[in-house]
């Protein structure tokens, strides 16, 4: 296989996209390190800000499978606003971390600065509202969980792993960190996967030593009792939960014509 380099400049000579382009940028593991036989080269096509289109492709050339996004800055700028309200730093990451290859307006490395200011704010200024609804599905969730365990159902382990996703998500939204199902168990115990990505280790470390129990151990009844623990911890930062005094009451919602 030709490099990296070599093949991407192979794309951007046959690239549909020539007349409007004004930037490139590379991210991905190419660029950061250790990619895999499975990685792709990832490429943002900066476009000039007058188009009113956007587009993302795929082109596999001599073995390798490049993988475009072309925006102009403003639609980019949309982007870094959308992940930075809803805690995911993924845009600004490939930024942050990418290669410039092209920047025939200099708008590339002022998108690169913005997305590095904007993963300096650490999503101090966000708030994501967790509703009493949202405590009572934490317990619902480990109630069905140990009812599976009880019984021994064979889908446990299914049920198990759904759950605390939705479990650890909700953790990362408690303490304003990115949650990443690819990225969560090296965040924790690997400190090239938090550099590769930016990331920071979990202010609690019983947190993280629980998470990756639940992640790592063979063992169901472990694997349980670690999730209860991590429901409790989450619980209690949401303000505690008591399900025999639960109540929580709303506005109807009906059509107009009822």
């Amino acid at each position: 296989m030709e490099t990296w380099e070599y093949v991407l400049k192979k794309f951007l000579n046959e690239i549909h996209l020539r007349d409007d382009l004004v930037g490139v940028l590379v991210c991905g593991s190419y660029v950061t390190g250790n990619p895999s036989k499975h990685s792709d080269l990832d490429v943002h096509l900066i476009l000039a800000d007058t188009v009113e289109y956007r587009e993302r492709g795929n082109r596999r050339i001599d073995g390798l499978l490049i993988e475009y996004f072309a925006n102009p800055p403003k639609q980019i700028r949309q982007y870094f606003k959308e992940d930075y309200q809803s805690i995911d730093p993924m845009s600004h990451t490939q930024f942050a971390t990418g290669r410039i290859l092209q920047d025939a307006t200099g708008v590339v490395a002022k998108l690169k600065e913005e997305a590095e200011e904007m993963l300096k704010q650490k999503y101090n200024d966000v708030t994501i509202p967790l509703s009493p609804i949202h405590a009572y599905a934490i317990w619902d969730k480990l109630d069905d969980l140990q009812d599976a365990y009880e019984i021994h159902r064979e889908d446990f382990d299914f049920i198990f792993y759904t759950n605390l996703d939705f479990l650890l998500s909700t953790y990362m939204k408690l303490i304003k960190h990115p949650y990443n199902t690819k990225t969560i168990c090296g965040k924790i115990t690997n400190e090239n996967v938090r550099r590769k990505y930016l990331l920071e280790e979990l202010p609690d470390k019983q947190v993280s030593e629980l998470i990756h129990q639940c992640i790592t151990s063979r063992d169901q009844k472990m694997r349980l009792d670690a999730y209860q623990s991590l429901t409790k911890i989450i619980l209690d930062l949401m303000g505690g939960f008591d399900i025999e005094t639960f109540t929580f009451r709303s506005d109807c919602q009906m059509d107009a014509d009822v």
